[in-house]
C-alpha cells in the first residue's frame, strides 16, 4: 500500500510536469468512473468503491477536463449518469468509462448490475440491469479515443440463483462477462478477465486489476496498448495465473497514451537496456509480431537497445513482402455467433441438481472451468443441508427418546402408586370390617357386613379404574414406539431425496402414517419432492437443448460423428446404434433427460470404431492396408506360363471389417496465440 501511495505521488508530480508542455492534450477529455459495492440484494463487494475513487484521482491527476465519480448507483441514478456522460462525449476527443462491481452474461448479452437490482429471473435483467452495449454506445461521440474499462467479471451470485424463464436459442446464465467486439473504430474494451472467466476482488485495498491500472496506465508516454499489456502481465503474476485481463477492439496508427511523454526522450540505462518495463513491452509486441505493433513500440521507446531490435523486426517484416498475411492481423470479419460451450450446456443441466454425484462429475470433467467453482459451492451447500437435516433428525430422535423415557417413568410411578393405594384401601376396608364385626351385636354386625360389601365393591371399582389406566398407558407406549419407527423410516426417505422412486415411496408412506405429530413434516416433504420432480421434468423430450446434450455425449462415446446442432433428425442413426448396443428398443428413439443422464454414466467408448474396406486398425485410427511387393521372377517366360497352368487359383478371402473400442480423442477448439491489446 505504501509503495502504491509513493508511486501515485511520483505519478502526480510527473503529470504536473508534462501536462502543460505537451500540445497533444489540448484536446477535450472526459471520464465517468462508477464503483458499486453496497449491493442490497447480493453479497457486497469491499473494493469497487475504493477502486473507483483511486481511478478517478488518477484521471484527475492526468489532466482530464471532466472526471465524474459515482459510487453505489441504483438503476435510475446509473442511467442518468450514463446519459450525462453521453452528452459530454459528443463534444470530447477522448472519452473513458470505468466500472467496478457485479456483471453478468445472459444469452450472449453482458449486463452491469446496479446496487438496487432485483434479479430473480432472466426476465428482470432488461429492466433492472444496464447492458454493456448501452455503455459502449454512450462513448461513440468521442472523436479520437473511446476506452471502456470493466472490473466486473467477479464470481457473480446471480449466475446460480436466477431462474431461466425466457425460452430461446440460448438463455444460459453465466458468471463473468462474454466476449464483445466493438463495431466502431478507435474503441478499446478492457476486461479484468478474459471472456467466460472470473476476476478476483482482492484481499487488499484494491482488486488486482485496479492495482495494475493505477501502476501502468499513468506511465508518461506509454502507449495505451502497451500499458494494458503490462497490466495483463502484472495481474497474471499477482493472481498466480488464475486471472488474465483481455482487451477487445483496435486503434489506428500513432502513439496513444493517457499521460503525454516528456519533452526530452528517455535515455537508456548504462547497460544499454531500458529497464524491465521496456523489456516487457518488447516481449508483448514480439508475441503479436505485426508491423503496426512494432511501430507502436517505437512510438513509446524511440531509442535504446530494444528500439534497435524493433527496427530490425520491422525490416524483417518488410522483406516478407506487402502481400504476406500475418497471423496477428486476420482479415476483419463479423464475429461468429457464440455457440454455447459443452461445459455451459452441461452446467445448465446440473446446476439445479440436488445430486452431489452429478455436480462432482461436472467438476471432474471440467476441473479448470470457472463453473467448477459454482459446482463445488453447490456441493458444499447440499452437504451442509444434508448435515443439518441429519443433525435435526438426531436431535428429534434424542428428544423423542427422552420424552418416551420420561413418559414411561411417569407411567411406572403412577401404576406403582395406584397399586399401593389399592392394596392399602383393601387392607383398611378389611380391617374396619373385622373390627366392626367383632364389636357390634348381631344387627350391627349385619350392618357392618353390608358396609364391608360396599367397601369391597368400591375397592373393586378402584381396581378396575387402575386397570383401565394401565391399558391406556400401554396403548400410549405402543403409539410412541410406532412414531419412533416411522420417524426412522421418514429420515431415510428424506436422506434419499426425490429422485428415482423417492417421491412414490414418500406418497405410499404418507398413506400408512399413524403418528399424528409427523404428518406436518410429511406434508412439507411431499411439497418439496413434488417441486423437485416438476423441475426435473420441465425440459420437454426431444427439445433442442436435450438433443444437443445427447449429441455431445454420443460424440464422446464414439457413436456420433456429426456437429452438435440440436436437431433430432441428424441424431437418430447414432442414437439407434447406441440403443442397439445397449439392448434397448431402437424404434422411434426419444431424447429425454433420463436418456442424457444414462449417457453420462458411461466412462469409455460404447460404439466400436469401424474401418472401411481396405483399411486396418492401427492404434485408435484406421489406415490403408499395405500388401507385400513380390520380387521380380528370374524364371524364363515359358517356365512361368507352365507353372501358372499347374497352380490353382486360391479363393478370394473376404476382408474382415476391423473394429476396435477406444475412447475418442476430443480436441478442444480455440483461438490462436494473439494477445488482445488492440493492435
Amino acid at each position: 500500500m505504501i509503495k502504491l501511495q509513493i508511486a501515485g505521488a511520483i505519478g502526480a508530480a510527473i503529470f504536473a510536469m508534462v501536462m502543460s508542455s505537451h500540445p497533444a492534450w489540448s484536446q477535450q477529455r472526459i471520464a465517468l468512473i462508477v464503483g458499486n459495492s453496497a449491493y442490497q440484494n447480493a453479497p457486497q463487494l469491499p473494493n469497487p468503491a475504493r477502486d473507483a475513487s483511486s481511478i478517478a484521482k488518477m484521471f484527475k491527476d492526468a489532466g482530464f477536463d471532466t472526471v465524474d465519480l459515482q459510487v453505489n448507483l441504483g438503476s435510475i441514478e446509473f442511467k442518468r449518469a450514463i446519459r450525462k456522460f453521453e452528452a459530454g462525449a459528443d463534444q470530447a476527443d477522448v472519452a473513458v468509462l470505468y466500472y467496478a462491481g457485479h456483471g453478468i452474461e445472459i444469452g450472449g448479452t453482458n449486463y452491469l448490475v446496479p446496487v438496487d437490482a432485483r434479479l430473480a429471473s432472466d426476465r428482470d435483467t432488461e429492466d433492472e440491469a444496464i447492458s454493456l452495449e448501452r455503455l459502449v454506445s454512450s462513448a461513440e461521440g468521442a472523436k479520437r479515443l473511446r476506452l471502456i474499462i470493466l472490473d466486473a467479471c467477479r464470481d457473480n451470485p446471480f449466475a446460480t440463483t436466477m431462474k431461466r424463464e425466457r425460452k430461446g436459442a440460448n438463455r444460459a446464465i453465466s458468471a463473468g462477462l462474454g466476449r464483445v467486439e466493438p463495431t466502431s473504430t478507435d474503441t478499446l474494451i478492457a476486461y479484468a478477465a478474459k471472456a467466460g472467466s472470473t476476476a478476483e476482488d482482492g484481499s487488499g485495498d484494491h482488486s488486482p486489476f485496479a492495482t495494475a491500472i493505477l501502476k501502468d496506465l499513468p506511465v508518461p508516454g506509454l502507449d495505451i496498448r502497451l500499458a494494458f499489456g503490462r497490466v495483463r502481465d502484472d495481474v497474471l503474476k499477482a493472481t498466480n495465473k488464475r486471472q488474465e485481463p483481455f482487451v477487445y477492439g483496435s486503434l489506428g496508427g500513432g502513439n496513444v497514451s493517457v499521460v503525454a511523454a516528456p519533452s526530452a526522450p528517455q535515455e537508456a540505462s548504462g547497460d544499454g537496456v531500458s529497464g524491465d518495463g521496456v523489456r516487457a513491452d518488447y516481449e508483448l509486441v514480439q508475441k503479436i509480431g505485426t508491423k503496426r505493433g512494432w511501430e507502436v513500440f517505437l512510438g513509446t521507446h524511440s531509442t535504446g537497445f530494444y528500439a534497435d531490435l524493433a527496427h530490425a523486426q520491422i525490416d524483417a517484416l518488410n522483406k516478407q513482402g506487402p502481400n504476406t498475411q500475418l497471423a496477428a492481423l486476420p482479415p476483419q470479419q463479423p464475429p461468429p455467433a457464440r455457440e454455447p460451450s459443452k461445459e455451459a450446456l452441461e452446467w445448465d443441466r446440473v446446476k439445479d441438481s440436488t445430486n452431489a454425484a452429478s455436480l462432482q462429475k461436472f467438476i471432474n470433467r471440467f476441473p479448470d472451468s470457472p463453473l467448477a467453482l459454482n459446482a463445488q459451492r453447490r456441493i458444499d451447500a447440499l452437504t451442509r443441508a444434508a448435515k443439518e437435516r441429519e443433525e435435526a433428525a438426531e436431535k428429534t430422535k434424542a428428544a423423542v427418546a427422552a420424552a418416551a423415557a420420561q413418559k414411561k417413568r411417569e407411567e411406572d410411578e403412577r401404576r406403582a402408586a395406584a397399586a399401593e393405594a389399592e392394596r392399602q384401601a383393601k387392607e383398611t376396608a378389611a380391617r374396619k370390617a373385622e373390627e366392626a364385626r367383632q364389636k357390634a351385636p348381631q344387627g350391627e354386625r349385619e350392618k357392618a357386613a353390608v358396609e364391608a360389601a360396599a367397601a369391597r365393591a368400591a375397592a373393586d371399582k378402584q381396581e378396575q379404574a387402575a386397570e383401565a389406566a394401565r391399558k391406556q398407558a400401554d396403548a400410549g407406549a405402543a403409539g410412541e414406539a410406532a412414531c419412533k419407527d416411522q420417524q426412522t423410516t421418514l429420515d431415510a426417505m428424506l436422506a434419499k431425496g426425490s429422485e428415482g422412486a423417492g417421491l412414490d415411496d414418500l406418497k405410499s408412506f404418507s398413506r400408512t402414517l399413524t403418528c399424528d405429530r409427523l404428518r406436518p413434516v410429511v406434508v412439507a416433504a411431499l411439497d418439496r419432492f413434488n417441486e423437485e420432480a416438476a423441475e426435473r421434468t420441465a425440459t420437454p423430450s426431444n427439445s433442442r437443448e436435450l438433443v444437443r446434450a445427447a449429441q455431445n455425449e454420443l460424440i464422446r462415446l464414439g457413436c456420433f460423428t456429426g456437429k452438435p446442432d440440436g436437431t433430432l433428425a441428424s441424431t437418430q442413426t447414432a442414437l439407434g446404434r447406441y440403443l442397439a448396443i445397449e439392448g434397448l428398443p431402437t424404434n422411434n428413439p426419444t431424447v429425454t433427460q433420463d436418456l442424457v443422464t444414462e449417457l453420462t454414466k458411461h466412462t469409455t467408448r460404447v460404439c466400436p470404431l469401424e474401418c472401411k474396406s481396405g483399411e486396418i486398425l492401427k492404434g485408435e485410427s484406421c489406415v490403408a492396408e499395405t500388401k507385400p511387393t513380390e520380387a521380380p521372377s528370374r524364371k524364363g517366360r515359358r517356365q512361368e506360363q507352365e507353372e501358372a497352368r499347374r497352380e490353382k487359383p486360391a479363393p478370394a478371402k473376404p476382408q474382415a471389417r476391423q473394429q476396435a473400442q477406444a475412447r475418442p480423442s476430443i480436441v478442444s477448439g480455440g483461438h490462436g496465440g494473439m494477445i488482445g491489446v488492440g493492435f
